[in-house]
């Protein structure tokens, strides 16, 4: 090796190493940044001995990091579907709570057989008119977090259309500039990093696939096929309802002008928080609130009246299957409108007056005691009691088809703390699974801080290594031109 080449060899040797100590301070830097990758350059040796930095390259590995985004989508879905039966319980309680519809529903049995035992005791009386008032109020409030669960995911939707938009637009920008950079052999690496940390922010609101193509360009599509993002951001659009009612569809979430939820969708998405807000709107809430109706319609049809008057129990709606509900026309008492359960309430009349329970004409019709001095009537308070402890037919899904009123309550309960137990089972292993996934993703392709502190020392030795050479050579130089 001439003394030319030596000297050309160490300051491309310097150079090199320059460039090489420039990544290892930044992956220094970056250690504790969620999301870095190692950086690292791609050195050659030229036909002249020179070494060049060709690039700048990052650990990576597509398999976990497509593991870690289908992970991402699956702990949102069961995570919201969770969190809305964790809201049902904390206001329902367990089957055996005190303060369950079917709890209340047989208390109300009890004071009743209570009262058909002292029919003359006011103060007993009394008390069974508010057993039907707390069951009443149970149901009402049941019901009414029913509907707040199904109008918080709704509402939930409409600001998750605008988040996709807005993280949709961060990957275009950084696309743009990851596509321009790799065409001019720049850099580009932290860009990736940037890209990749927002397309999993975006798996947290839907299924998600990621191809890529050259130039480091992406294309992103839903799990169920639609297009999210192709060279440019593709539109995500929903519109909110204001005012949900019991029964009422939400609108359907659009992803590039395609439904991608509801029975109307060809391509719905199946993971994701959007599946997550969709399937406790549509499904598990309605649910359960059907359920709660049918409780509160079967409760309004045991405790009607002569010729279907509304009874102890009624619906508090302007009008109940097109007749009425005012004082002087009764409504039929066979309602079976979506809502009853946040209607239902005890008859005003009752409320001054618990004598109507035992004798009739709440609603101001026919009574069964004619003879306001017979304080002993039980006939009434007796049928009320085999009524509400008869087996009658449910059409309500999750919960038993046939049993008392009690029973049915009782199994609607059953239905909501399984139904959350096995979702918040499936949220806790998904969160394992994810957190293990990650956690691998970040020892194969994260910054170990010792391992590049190490890298470091070596860099500088290398560095010090070719400074020597270079002294060297200038020394010999020198030399060889004083001989001269």
């Amino acid at each position: 090796m001439t003394l030319s080449s030596a000297i050309n060899t160490a300051t491309s040797s310097l150079q090199a190493s320059q460039t090489q100590t420039a990544l290892v301070s930044r992956n220094i830097a970056n250690a504790n940044v969620a999301g870095a990758t190692r950086k690292y350059a791609n050195v050659v040796t030229g036909a002249d001995g020179r070494l060049e930095i060709r690039s700048v390259s990052q650990s990576g590995n597509t398999a976990l990091f497509r593991n870690v985004l289908n992970g991402t989508s699956d702990v949102a879905r069961s995570g919201v579907v969770a969190g809305g039966l964790d809201r049902l319980n904390e206001v329902i309680g367990d089957t055996d709570a005190k303060g369950s519809p079917a709890a209340k529903v047989s208390a109300l049995a009890d004071a009743l057989v209570s009262y058909s035992k002292a029919p003359a005791n006011g103060e007993v009386g009394r008390a069974a008119v508010a057993a039907a008032q707390a069951l009443a109020t149970s149901l009402n409030v049941a019901s009414d977090t029913v509907d707040q669960i199904r109008q918080d995911a709704d509402d939930e939707l409409g600001q998750a259309a605008s988040d996709m938009r807005s993280i949709l637009s961060q990957i275009q920008d950084l696309n743009q500039r990851i596509t321009a950079g790799t065409v001019a052999n720049r850099d580009v690496t932290d860009e990736v990093d940037q890209r990749d940390q927002q397309i999993q922010k975006l798996s947290e609101y839907v299924g998600i696939n990621v191809q890529s193509r050259g130039d480091n360009d992406v294309v992103i599509y839903t799990d169920s096929g639609v297009t999210l993002f192709d060279r440019v951001a593709r539109s995500v659009d929903f519109t909110a309802t204001p005012s949900l009612k019991p029964g009422q569809a939400g609108g359907a979430f659009r992803i590039d002008g395609t439904v991608v939820t509801g029975p109307n969708s060809f391509m719905p998405v199946t993971s994701g928080k959007i599946a997550g807000l969709i399937e406790l709107r549509d499904k598990v809430a309605p649910q359960f609130q059907t359920q709660l109706d049918a409780i509160a319609n079967n409760l309004i049809d045991v405790f009607s009246e002569t010729g279907g008057a509304q009874g102890l129990f009624q619906d508090a709606s302007a009008t109940v299957t097109g007749v009425a509900a005012t004082g002087t026309t009764p409504a039929s008492a066979s309602s079976s409108l979506a809502g009853a359960a946040g209607r239902i309430k005890v008859a005003a009349s009752v409320l001054g007056d618990p004598t109507l329970l035992r004798d009739g004409g709440i609603s101001g019709g026919a009574k069964y005691n004619t003879d306001t001095a017979a304080t002993g009537y039980t006939t009434r308070l007796t049928n009320l009691v085999t009524s509400i402890r008869t087996a009658r037919a449910y059409s309500a899904d999750g919960a038993d088809a046939t049993g008392t009123i009690a029973n049915f309550a009782g199994s609607s309960m059953s239905w909501l703390q399984g139904t959350r137990s096995t979702t918040l089972a499936t949220n806790q292993y998904q969160q394992t699974l994810l957190d293990k996934t990650q956690t691998t993703l970040s020892n194969e392709t994260g910054i170990d801080l010792n391992t590049e502190l190490t890298r470091l020392l070596d860099l500088q030795r290398s560095f010090q290594a070719s400074s020597k050479i270079i002294t060297t050579v200038d020394q010999m130089m020198a030399a060889l031109l004083q001989a001269i």
